[in-house]
This record gives structure tokens, C-alpha cells and sequence, in this order.
């Protein structure tokens, strides 16, 4: 959150030129004015506030919480320090510290609507729904033309199955900006878990006309009109377990009676008569689920993922060697490989078309290994995009994937993945050699 603080340091031409940068986006050669700027205006609040919000808006936290903290030294008493150092500690995972910053920034300005709105969404992180919706609640008794808070109170009525609460509040912030495309996409999704497709389809086109490249709405409009696609976007996969990543392994494990990471675990010891694995790379790691299965039984394990709050997690288990936030093509297409286990557990429902990770691992590992997935089942011939968003595959397409890059098949065997709507999914186990 950029403003003019202190116009007495620093003169108006450069802190205005500054603020038409960064509301234009060019970060970059606002960090070349800071290699000018920097040790001139040291004690500018102002040049310390935008460079932090550059830093930030580059997801380099690290030296945001760094400028935002100089300032604070200059003057402790400027709400919106506070705000931004709590916005930077929010998006590094440490909700407790955004929180404290943010009250700090109400503390000073009572009536500070954005600051109680970010609370809320920290609290809401932090699986506090009850203080969230009472802080969302606060925001609309100070503006009750506070779009955000109607979209965050959607949210949560939606993550808590209370669609039509949800509805209502997504409804009300799209009445005040009619170009909230966040508001229509979670409409749309509210609407799809309900079942009214047509609705839904038409929230989503709705959005469409707002962000035309969004392609989160392509691809779910994509899985509701019957359209074949090869992947999901990598924006939708990384949104969906950013958001989802707080309450990953409570839903997935507890609720959804997920098992899937300590039945491979048995099957490649089992396979490997219960020798050492050797090194094992978890393709799309989540919050390390399977490390924490594997990692007293391999001598080296890398993981990758797109969602950095999913990687965050995984990183406290200390199960894993060396943590990394990417796609898996890219990693394959330019990392050194040389793993005895490629392993992708709940990966491919959000990858179609296999062929080119199947071709990468053969023809780019350097020694001989193994290749251990799961799949959505189905009986159907080839890989199918489902209303879900998510993809299902053959036996019989990973059979064609086999024959085509030479390998081997040594385990097959269906499971119950997990529960939607309190009934199993069939998933399918390979372990592949070549």
C-alpha cells in the first residue's frame, strides 16, 4: 500500500515518480532508482515504504520486512508500515507476526478497514473462522462498500459448506465492483460443488469477459462443456493448494481418508525386498506426506512443487534433502537427473497428457530406475478432463506410454484413492522400471 508519509525528506518529484512506477509495475527500474536513492534518501520513510512494496510485490520478503522495519525505526507511530509489514509476514507464512502488525497499524488508526480485512484473512489462515468473520464483519460496520470482505466471507461460508451464504456474499461484492473476476471464478465454484452447471458456466464467462487470458476459467469451462485439454494451468494448480494448503493434510488424510503415500511406501519395499531405495525425487510433494514415509528408507530425497505454502510446510518435516518450487517439465527439462524413484502421488489429476514427463525421465536420467504414480482410475481408453477439474487415466493409456518410451510395468494395482462426497475414487498404482 503505496502513500505519501513525509514530503518534507524527501522532495515530490521523486517520491511521485516513484509511486507512477510502481503503479505501473516496473519494479525493476524502481530498483535501479534505489541504487541511486538508497544511501541519499536512507532516512525517507517515503522511499523506504516504496521500496519495500517493490521488494514485496517481487516476492522477496525478506528485504520488504527489511526496508518496512528501517522505517518503523524512523517513525514507529505510521499505520501503514504496519499494514505492509504485516501484508510481507502474511505472505511468508508467519501468520502470528502479519496478525500482530496489523493490529498495531488498528491500533493507531482504529478505523483502519483494509488492515482489520487482512486480519481476518491471517486469522482465516490460521483455521481461526470465528475471529476472521468477526473481523470481515468489522470491516463492512467502518465501509459497508468493502467489496473484499464480502468476497472473504464467501470464502469461508464456501470452504464450510454453506453455499448459500457464500452465494449471498459473493453476490454483494460483485454488486459493489462489477469487475471482480475472483468473485465470479468463486462463484462459479461455489455454484459447480452445488451442482448447477449452467450457472456456474455462465459465472465463470462472466469473469472471462472481465480477465480474457484467465486461464483458470478456461480451464474449468473447459471440464464443464465436455473440452479436452492436456494439463491444468499452472496458475489454477498453484492457487488451488495455496489456498488449500493450510488445511491439506486435516482434509485430505482425516476427512477424505487419503492412505495412498504408506501403501506405495510398503509396495517399493516390498518390490526392493526392503533394501534402501537409494534417491528418491517426489514429484509434486505437497506438504511431504510421502517424505515423511519414505525418508528413513532412501539415502537422498528432493521435492518439488508449485505451491510455495504447500512447500513451506513440507520444509518442517525435515524429511527432505532439498526442497524446490517449480513445474515438473521444467525441472526435467533442466535440472541434472540421476534418481533411482520418480514418485507422483495425486500429481497426474492435474496433468492430462503424460507424454512428455514419461520421455523426459527415460531419455534424461542417467542410470537405470523406476517411476512410481498414482492415477484417477478409469476404464475408459486414454486420459479424460472431468467436471471435477481434475484428469482420470486408463491402464490402457499408461500401457500405450510404456510400449511407446520402453518401460517396464512391474506393479499395477487399483485402490480407493480417497472420498468425495462420502464415496471412494478408484485410483491406480504403477511402478514402471526402465
Amino acid at each position: 500500500m503505496l502513500e505519501k508519509i513525509n514530503k518534507k525528506i524527501v522532495p515530490n518529484n521523486v517520491v511521485n515518480d516513484l509511486i507512477k512506477l510502481y503503479n505501473k509495475n516496473e519494479f525493476l527500474q524502481i530498483l535501479e532508482k534505489e541504487k541511486q536513492f538508497a544511501f541519499l534518501y536512507k532516512d525517507s520513510i517515503d522511499v523506504l515504504n516504496i521500496f519495500g512494496s517493490t521488494y514485496l510485490a517481487l516476492k522477496n520478503c525478506k528485504r520488504a520486512i527489511n526496508k518496512f522495519n528501517k522505517a518503523i525505526k524512523l517513525n514507529p507511530n505510521i499505520p501503514t508500515i504496519y499494514y505492509n509489514l504485516g501484508l510481507a509476514y502474511h505472505h511468508t507464512g508467519n501468520m502470528d507476526v502479519a496478525i500482530a502488525n496489523y493490529k498495531k497499524a488498528i491500533d493507531i488508526k482504529p478505523d483502519y478497514d483494509e488492515a482489520l480485512n487482512n486480519m481476518g484473512m491471517s486469522l482465516e489462515q490460521k483455521g481461526d473462522v470465528r475471529e476472521a468473520i468477526d473481523k470481515y464483519n468489522k470491516v463492512l460496520e467502518i465501509n459497508p462498500g468493502h467489496a473484499g470482505a464480502y468476497y472473504n466471507l464467501g470464502n469461508i461460508f464456501s470452504k464450510n459448506d454453506n453455499w448459500s451464504l457464500a452465494i449471498k456474499n459473493y453476490n454483494r461484492a460483485i454488486d459493489i465492483k462489477p469487475d471482480y473476476a475472483d468473485a465470479y471464478f468463486n462463484l462459479g465454484n461455489t455454484l459447480r460443488v452445488q451442482g448447477n452447471l449452467k450457472e456456474a458456466v455462465n459465472a465463470y464467462e462472466e469473469g472471462l469477459l472481465i480477465e480474457p487470458d484467465n486461464q483458470s476459467m478456461k480451464h474449468i469451462i473447459a471440464s464443464l462443456t465436455g473440452k479436452k485439454t492436456e494439463k491444468a494451468p499452472r496458475e489454477y494448480v498453484e492457487n488451488l493448494f495455496d489456498d488449500y494448503a493450510i488445511k491439506f493434510e486435516i482434509t485430505l488424510v482425516n476427512d477424505l481418508k487419503y492412505k495412498t503415500p504408506k501403501l506405495i511406501r510398503n509396495i517399493l519395499l516390498k518390490l526392493n525386498d526392503n533394501k534402501a531405495l537409494g534417491s528418491v525425487l517426489d514429484l509434486g510433494c505437497g506438504t511431504g506426506l510421502f517424505g515423511e514415509k519414505i525418508k528413513n528408507h532412501c539415502t537422498k530425497l528432493h521435492g518439488i512443487d508449485l505451491s510455495n505454502k504447500m512447500l513451506t510446510l513440507a520444509k518442517q518435516k525435515n524429511a527432505y534433502n532439498k526442497l524446490m518450487q517449480t513445474d515438473i517439465i521444467e525441472y526435467l527439462l533442466a535440472m541434472p537427473l540421476g534418481f533411482d524413484y520418480y514418485v507422483a502421488l495425486d500429481v497426474f489429476i492435474y496433468v492430462g497428457d503424460l507424454n512428455e514427463i514419461f520421455r523426459l525421465i527415460k531419455t534424461r536420467n542417467k542410470k537405470p530406475g523406476h517411476f512410481v504414480f498414482s492415477t484417477e482410475h478409469t476404464v475408459k481408453d486414454g486420459y479424460h478432463l472431468l467436471r471435477t477439474g481434475r484428469y482420470s487415466h486408463s491402464k490402457s493409456y499408461i500401457e500405450s506410454l510404456c510400449k511407446k518410451f520402453n518401460y517396464n510395468l512391474s506393479h499395477y494395482s487399483t485402490i480407493d484413492l480417497r472420498k468425495e462426497k462420502g464415496e471412494f475414487l478408484t485410483g491406480g498404482i504403477y511402478v514402471l522400471s526402465f
